[in-house]
């Protein structure tokens, strides 16, 4: 029987949407990981320095750590940090759409 070969149907696209759909699912993961530990680390470190300015061994000037955070975030360009991180890891990509949805998938699933 001449049943439908899916790999003359779509040739070569198909390789490459597969392996970006399955790299972008790790990444996605263990970005969604990452991101959780890094939330945690600074939760704990905002509490330690809280401790210590309740204590009174330390007087944090927030309006500076503010500003220095919104510099870190965004640069002159106004180009975020997360566009940076982004346009870093699907830098020279074949397979963009195949490495975003799955992205997607792997950061919901962390």
């Amino acid at each position: 029987m001449g049943g439908l070969d899916v790999n003359q149907l779509f040739g070569p696209a198909l390789a490459p949407l597969g392996f970006g759909s399955v790299a972008g699912a790790v990444v996605g993961y263990a970005a969604k990981k990452l991101t959780k530990l890094v939330a945690f680390g600074l939760g704990l470190l905002f509490i330690a320095i809280q401790v210590l300015v309740y204590y009174g061994f330390v007087e944090v000037r927030w309006e500076h750590v503010q500003h220095t955070a919104e510099a870190a975030w965004s640069d002159e360009g106004g180009v975020t940090l997360a566009q940076r991180v982004w346009d870093m890891l699907a830098a020279n990509l074949p397979f963009g759409g195949g490495f975003a949805a799955g992205f997607a998938i792997g950061f919901k699933l962390g």
